[in-house]
């Protein structure tokens, strides 16, 4: 699995590429703040305490962390006239550090579980290794050839992780030091043998704090400071070059610098204890000669080094255009959009993606029939096969694109940056267990965006869609035009509300056209299946219940429709949704029970759904070979595993349809949403009228939904009045 991290710029990539002594002796090192997202640092805490890294107050248990630095390792040094932490020629460390630490090993990192069982580590450290791969290795930087450049060949076998904490007791800190050495004291799984050393060194060091929020840089101290040195092989004596920079450990904040010329030290903590992550990459330091001294070229290169890096002729997207994209009607804006602070709101879109080809039409779709698209954020999580070049370059690059938003959207200034706008997890296919894991991993590239949008990889987008389901989800605080009050009293700004729906299809890869299904759909209860779980159906809206009785009810009124049930495929929230319910990481296995389970979660934590009045999107329900898997690549073992899982995650589910285990709210129970809903999930029955929700029997286009199971790869062309979606994306498998 891998992400790049988010903040990492061209001007990161130039610094680390640079020695102290250029750039105004501040290169070497960068500092990127919210790195993973303002929850992501206390996630991690009780991930690394959950596995007995760290101390667990909750549960009275120790950590595995150990003292590190006392004054007996400084006499010892003394006496066995060590060198400093680097190749052997620096100055001798003589200062007590007084933190606590341990290296979780790469025995642990290897592990075929760590995955699954680490999460959120396995992404930070997949992170680093990707973007320093990406960024700064020697294959990225082959189009440089005109002039004199540094890059990098990592080996990435050896990179070391270490989990420190400096007591917030005032004493305990890090004098200053460089971090060239060839391999670390405390970790001797793949010592170097005589002749790598100085060639296979720590290259590049990556800082990563898990400090409690509102840390403070006055009171609280902590920070790491970085010399500013004109010792680039570090080592000269320190007092020839005291001009520093005190970096204040944020959380969420991570610093990046040149593991072989910056040298740094850490201050003590003064109140609280400094908890922080450090993974270094090993390997060579490269530097390449000019190929071709022309300057024009040279100045070609800076221009291009400092643009904005948004989507040019070049940028991920296959065969899909703005020439040929075929745009349905595009939805109502608000009044006087232009001024309104709906146009300063931020949209993270969530998706992932298994194997599928669409991803990056998706992509485009969305920004393409945006109306602010510099203002929408898509993190993408890619389950592929990791071992296929072939298919990596497909679906992860796609082939060309152009994406010109000036030419759908209102303004013509509009850009998406693809290096600040865009964040992916990269994951082989065979890791995947179902939607429930992959969503989860999506929502965690949110970074502190105002609203979410989680939808599959196979849509398209009707034109201002982003505008509309922000104006719609600020009426959901009102009553409905059916006089329904919402069930808590909370604010327009964040609705404690969700709009959710089945979007009707379309055909790839003209897209749903100018005569596209406009009309909302509706979520109702349908069948239980042979697991007792609950499907689900979309149920067309009459065009004149549509028309008359929601649309010229006002523009600030609340015309969105009442429904108790969740579509996976497309749901939009306030990101305030996530501190309370977030996508279960847990559920491994679950197609169908992701949707009722995350209904019934939404209900009892005070939140109400509602379907949008008109159609925002289009889903793809044909099957996709691709997208499927048939697991005759699997041995019979991890079968067993999978199938184990999956009953594991349907029992969960039972439970908390009985009002038991976890992901529970307190607002509503389990009991009150069955009975709303109209369903007994104990004898697994449906009772009289729940098909049609909340509405009446007329709200609802009247004709079978029977032909659309035998004639599901030909849905656009079809009466979609009572659509049950539900069949097909279980074919589809997101």
């Amino acid at each position: 699995m891998s992400t790049t991290i988010r903040g990492w710029t061209p001007k990161t990539t130039h610094l680390l590429r640079c020695n102290p002594t250029f750039v105004g002796g501040q290169g070497g090192y960068d500092i990127i703040d919210h790195a993973f997202g303002s929850t992501f640092p206390t996630h991690l805490l009780q991930e690394l305490q959950s596995h007995g890294w760290l101390d667990d107050p909750t549960r009275g248990t120790a950590g595995r962390l150990a003292r590190s630095r006392t004054k007996m390792d400084v006499d010892l040094d003394r006496i066995l006239q060590l060198s400093s932490l680097g190749d052997g020629n620096g100055r001798s460390e003589q200062g007590v550090r007084g933190d606590e630490s341990v290296f979780i090993s790469r025995q642990v990192r290897r592990e075929d579980s760590f995955p699954t069982d680490y999460p959120l580590l396995h992404r930070l450290i997949s992170s680093v290794e990707h973007t320093a791969c990406d960024r700064l290795g020697g294959i990225a930087n082959e189009m440089n050839s005109d002039r004199e450049f540094t890059y990098f060949e990592f080996d990435t076998g050896m990179t070391s992780v270490q989990l420190a904490k400096y007591p917030g007791n005032g004493m305990a800190g890090y004098p200053r030091h460089c971090d060239v050495g060839t391999t670390c004291r405390r970790e001797q799984e793949n010592p170097l043998s005589e002749n790598e050393k100085g060639t296979h060194g720590r290259i590049l060091t990556f800082v990563y704090y898990l400090t409690p929020d509102g840390w403070d840089a006055e009171l609280d101290g902590g920070a790491l400071r970085m010399y500013s040195s004109r010792n680039v092989n570090g080592r000269e004596k320190a007092e020839s070059t005291p001009d520093y920079w005190d970096v204040p450990p944020f959380s969420d904040r991570m610093v990046v610098f040149r593991s072989d010329c910056i040298e740094h030290e850490v201050m003590p903590s003064l109140r609280c204890d400094r908890i922080a992550l450090t993974v270094w990459l090993y390997g060579r330091v490269r530097h390449r000669m000019p190929l071709v001294t022309d300057q024009m070229s040279r100045q070609t290169e800076i221009q291009s080094e400092t643009s904005t890096g948004s989507f040019s002729s070049e940028s991920p997207c296959r065969g899909f255009s703005i020439d040929t994209l075929n745009l349905p009607r595009p939805l109502p804006l608000p009044e006087v959009t232009d001024v309104t602070q709906d146009n300063y709101k931020t949209i993270f879109v969530a998706i992932p993606s298994y194997r599928d080809e669409e991803t990056w039409p998706t992509i485009q779709s969305l920004l393409q029939t945006a109306h602010h698209p510099e203002r929408v954020y898509v993190g993408v999580v890619w389950q592929i096969d990791t071992f296929s070049p072939e298919e990596v370059q497909l679906l992860t690059h796609g082939g060309n694109c152009t994406i010109k938003t000036q030419q759908v959207t209102a303004s013509s200034t509009s850009e998406w940056n693809l290096h600040t706008n865009f964040r992916s997890i990269t994951m082989d296919y065979r890791q995947a267990t179902g939607p429930c894991y992959a969503r989860h991993l999506a929502q965690t590239l949110h970074r502190g965006e105002d609203y979410i949008l989680q939808i599959d990889s196979h849509m398209r987008f009707r034109p201002n869609w982003d505008a509309y389901l922000i104006h719609q989800l600020k009426k959901c605080h009102m009553p409905t035009s059916l006089g329904t009050p919402p069930m808590i009293n909370y604010s327009s700004d964040k609705p404690r509300a969700v709009l959710t729906a089945y979007p009707p299809n379309y055909d790839a890869p003209d897209g749903p056209g100018p005569n596209a299904e406009t009309r909302g759909t509706v979520l109702v209860p349908w069948k239980f299946d042979a697991d007792g779980m609950l499907r689900q159906k979309g149920r067309l809206l009459r065009s004149d219940y549509t028309d008359n009785d929601l649309a010229n009810a006002g523009n600030d009124s609340n015309d969105n429709i009442p429904c108790l049930l969740f579509a996976g495929g497309f749901n939009f929230f306030h990101s305030n949704l996530l501190d309370c319910c977030p996508y279960d990481h847990k559920l491994h296995g679950l197609f169908f029970g992701e949707e009722i389970s995350m209904a019934l979660r939404l209900y009892t934590h005070g939140y109400d759904l509602f379907s949008p009045p008109l159609t925002v999107c289009y889903h793809q329900w044909k099957r996709n070979p691709r997208r499927t898997r048939d697991f005759s690549d699997m041995s019979e073992d991890d079968q067993n595993r999978l199938a184990s899982q999956r009953e594991a995650s349907l029992e969960v589910v039972r439970m908390q349809l009985r009002g038991l285990g976890r992901g529970l709210g307190r607002h509503r129970s389990a009991l009150q949403f069955r009975d709303e809903l109209g369903v007994d999930f104990d004898k697994c029955s449906l009772l009289p009228d729940c098909e049609n929700g909340k509405l009446s029997a007329e709200a609802f286009v009247d004709s079978s939904f029977a032909s659309l199971i035998t004639n599901s790869y030909h849905v656009a062309s079809m009466d979609t009045s009572s659509m049950d979606f539900s069949e097909i994306n279980a074919i589809s498998n997101l």
